[in-house]
């Protein structure tokens, strides 16, 4: 049964299992956050240390990004990454090579589903593999949603599963919906995972005796995951259309609708009647808080999610995308990204996992009211019964919902590229050119790479060659992410909506990344930190341990200085069991004595204990030395 009480985060969830470390995550989302997306690297790590304002540590930050934002790619749909809301944040950068920006093969469809397939690897066992198959996107969105975590081995066996294929073949479809052209090792990556995931032994949740994968607009077929025997079914979306509730109404009698207040708000009498039961989430658990320090109270942003004009401004309160139906003695549970809509149902991408068992346990009842002996809670306890009107309230913003969505299309049909030119050693500039994308005379653009204050953004566009340009920049402020504002005025109302597109980067330093670290360490305690970080074995040491050294010993040796003799403990440990560690603390070394702003930030006392051990890894046979 499952447990509306039950909450978990995304770190949580991505966790590696005990003895295995990450080796690849693939995952997909309608809209992306960005700084969401830079905190998930930490669940990979044993870094939990926090900073005094509640924040991850930035130190670990930066280490978990080094070491891990090569190793997750992210697709999302065109258009919809968040605007942060801070820009003087350089390490977006680590994230260009991991957002892929996807669109659905579908004219008017989107790319909806939200789900990650993750490989993990372990020195003494076989590779296991994780998926999730969420309703939330990767952002920091205050609502209630669902997450199946299905765990497994790749099993020793010539021939896949069955039953596995369709979330091959969705894995397989990923590249085909990108555009930019992806890195010969992410093709092969990909195919690696999409390859062993059909033999892959997923172990069921607790109460489920079988599972059916569903993938959504991808290929020629369109499989309809509600066939076979429904007697009656519970929907529980965010978003409705009118025309696929009509559908599963004529599913079964006695069925029940869980929505959001403004979507069923919209949706007509007739339609809702032909439903026993509809609810709405209670109005205190709308405005309840995330717990998560991370939050952005204030944010607000526009998510399309299904039909054009079925909108919310924010996602607060309900969100998932549950199915629940009786059928005999079974009970058949749909969990993932498709709402109750038309598109969702015929155009979009989406993805859905089906689970079944004995009706007791997962069946209807037990999912909103907890069963029959109340053995635990339902849904039911979360819900208000909704009072169906013959009044329908209209969005009055949806025309220019529908004119911002034209030029967001637009702007992602244009085939913007940013050039990178140097103006002198220190100074950068960064010019957009492309298409001069044809707008609706309503809308005014306003474009800014995400590291610059809204000051410094620029009207889009500004010439037929050069569609906007941005000069003295410094090197930290080099992006490939750009923010566009669009603000729509029309018939005395207004909306401004804001979105991030990743463009085409040329031009720009190689080292960006490098330089980006050399500006962002003060001292040498942070370099020291920053070393220790590196050089942990993720599950095999405490790295908050390692940094609250104590005293120096008077009259003792230079490395016997605060936190050298930790710093040492870990150079043996990574010389015995994990080398590139050494070879990746090696090329830190070497690019800050390489630079006369960060020579001095090394911590007195390295040579003396780090080159005998450089010594000894360069004597060890195996893995060369090699500069990320």
């Amino acid at each position: 049964m499952l447990d509306p009480y039950d909450r978990r985060h995304l770190l949580e969830i991505i966790r590696p299992p005990e003895g295995y470390s990450l080796d690849f995550a693939i995952g997909t989302t309608f809209s992306l956050d960005l700084l969401a997306l830079m905190t998930a690297p930490l669940g990979f790590t044993i870094f939990e240390a926090e900073s005094e304002s509640g924040s991850p540590d930035p130190l670990a930050l930066i280490e978990s990004l080094r070491r891990y934002a090569g190793r997750i790619s992210i697709f999302c749909q065109a258009g919809r990454i968040h605007i942060p809301r801070e820009y003087e944040q350089p390490l977006y950068t680590y994230l260009e090579g991991s957002v892929f920006q996807a669109r659905s093969p579908a004219e008017g469809s989107v790319f909806h589903p939200k789900v990650w397939a993750l490989r993990y690897i372990s020195q003494d066992e076989p590779v296991a593999y994780r998926f999730l198959c969420l309703s939330r996107n990767l952002t920091y969105d205050r609502s209630w949603d669902t997450a199946l975590v299905l765990d497994g081995l790749l099993a020793d066996r010539t021939n896949a599963f069955a039953s596995n294929h369709p979330l091959g073949d969705f894995l397989a479809a990923l590249p085909g919906m990108v555009e930019e052209r992806l890195s010969v090792d992410l093709h092969e990556r990909i195919d690696l995972m999409q390859h062993e995931i059909r033999r892959v032994a997923f172990d069921l949740p607790p109460g489920f005796e079988s599972l059916v994968f569903h993938t959504l607009g991808i290929g020629n077929r369109r499989s309809n995951p509600f066939s076979e025997r429904i007697d009656k079914i519970l929907v529980v979306s965010p978003f409705l259309s009118e025309g696929q509730l009509d559908k599963f109404a004529s599913l079964g009698r006695g069925s029940t609708l869980v929505s959001r207040l403004d979507s069923l708000q919209k949706i007509s009498s007739d339609t809702l009647q032909r439903f026993s039961d509809v609810f709405c989430l209670k109005e205190d658990l709308i405005t309840q808080e995330d717990m998560s320090e991370l939050v952005d109270l204030e944010q607000e942003q526009t998510d399309l999610e299904g039909d054009r004009g079925f909108l919310a401004d924010n996602l607060d309160g309900l969100h998932a995308k549950l199915y629940v139906a009786d059928a005999g003695r079974e009970g058949r549970i749909w969990t993932g990204s498709a709402n109750a809509t038309d598109a969702a149902f015929g155009r979009n991408v989406e993805f859905l996992v089906e689970l079944r068992g004995n009706k007791k346990y997962c069946g209807i009842d037990a999912v909103l009211n907890g069963g029959k002996e109340g053995e635990g809670a339902g849904l039911r306890t979360l819900l208000d019964s909704f009072i169906v009107s013959d009044i329908i309230v209209d969005d009055e913003k949806k025309s220019l919902k529908n004119l911002a969505d034209l030029s967001r299309t637009a702007l992602i049909n244009a085939n913007l590229s940013a050039h990178v030119s140097q103006d002198d050693d220190n100074r950068f500039s960064i010019s957009i050119k492309g298409r001069i994308p044809i707008l609706p005379e309503e809308a005014i653009i306003m474009c800014r790479p995400i590291t610059l204050d809204k000051v410094r953004a620029v009207r889009l566009p500004s010439n037929p060659d050069v569609l906007a340009e941005f000069s003295c920049l410094l090197d930290r402020e080099i992006s490939a992410f750009f923010a566009f504002d669009v603000s729509i005025k029309s018939g005395g109302k207004s909306l401004i909506e804001g979105f991030v597109l990743k463009l085409p980067l040329k031009g720009a330093p190689a080292d960006r990344n490098e330089r980006i670290l050399r500006a962002l360490l003060k001292d040498k305690n942070q370099v020291l930190r920053l070393m220790l970080l590196l050089l942990s074995l993720d599950g095999r040491s405490n790295s908050g341990d390692l940094i609250n050294w104590g005293p120096s010993q008077k009259g003792g040796r230079p490395w016997a200085s605060p936190g050298m003799m930790p710093l040492f403990e870990c150079m043996v440990r990574a010389l015995a069991s994990d080398q590139q560690r050494l070879d990746d603390l090696n090329n830190l070394i070497q690019d800050l004595k390489g630079h006369l702003e960060t020579i001095d930030l090394l911590p007195d006392g390295l040579d003396e204990i780090w080159e005998p051990i450089w010594e000894a890894r360069k004597m060890i046979e195996g893995k060369g030395y090699e500069k990320e």
